[in-house]
């Protein structure tokens, strides 16, 4: 069974860290994979993934729909660019997969003819043993000037100690995927996204990684039950009622 730090527990631990940032910090914090638009062209974006949908993509043996299914897509001055995940299939099942850069239709865009760009770095994801992987975390940062960067957890929990140990741990850089005109646009997620938290700021190395850690063993935000909603509206209703009849 996974085990989830709670977001006050991170928030609390953040806080004791002066200066660090924290997933408190997010300017927009949403449960599930609901989308939104950026609030301009330079922004990180931390995600809280599930480990079971998002293996469906990556498993050796697993059927293959397609490649190019995206865990987070910003269209960047029209085109879309973010982290997509591609590989290999034999007879119509996974047999390699990794987390690629995306440029439009190219999913597994290369800078002037050198080699694609990987944010999972040299690991074949498709050979983990993905039974002993409880937690994953992705953050995505773009930046119209400077580029985009992404940084990938998948971590191992130890059923006695609860320690957790990293499985693949990466951060890859790509300086020439940017658009100096890139601005505020849609976001989007894969269904294997169960809580994004958006900065508007492009975040370096050091914060990509404390965020990272973070984000990776967080309970996934509650999404807004039916239930709840419905409720809203009584209650509301209710108010309304009680107000005319005054």
């Amino acid at each position: 069974m996974k085990k989830y730090i709670t977001l006050a527990a991170l928030l609390a631990a953040g806080t004791a860290c002066a200066g660090a940032v924290t997933l408190e910090d997010a300017d927009i914090i949403k449960g599930g994979n609901t989308g939104y638009d950026s609030q301009s062209g330079v922004f990180t974006i931390a995600l809280t993934l599930d480990v079971d949908a998002l293996r469906t993509y990556l498993e050796r043996g697993q059927p293959l729909t397609s490649w190019g299914t995206d865990i987070v897509r910003y269209v960047c001055n029209g085109t879309s660019t973010g982290v997509t995940i591609n590989g290999s299939s034999q007879n119509n099942k996974i047999n390699n997969s990794g987390l690629y850069a995306r440029w439009g239709d190219d999913i597994a865009w290369n800078p002037s003819q050198s080699q694609d760009v990987v944010w999972s770095g040299g690991t074949n994801l498709a050979t983990l043993d993905w039974n002993a992987i409880d937690y994953a975390g992705l953050v995505y940062v773009f930046d119209k000037t400077n580029g985009t960067s992404v940084a990938f957890q998948l971590l191992k929990e130890d059923d006695v100690t609860g320690e957790k140990t990293a499985v693949v741990d990466s951060y890859v850089t790509a300086s020439g995927l940017k658009s100096s005109s890139a601005g505020a646009a849609a976001l989007t997620f894969g269904d294997m996204v169960a809580s994004s938290y958006y900065f508007n700021e492009g975040y370096g190395e050091a914060d990509v990684k404390t965020l990272l850690s973070a984000v990776a063993t967080a309970a996934p935000v509650p999404e807004p039950s039916a239930f709840g909603m419905l409720a809203g509206l009584g209650a509301l209703a209710l108010v309304a009622a009680r107000r005319r009849r005054k």
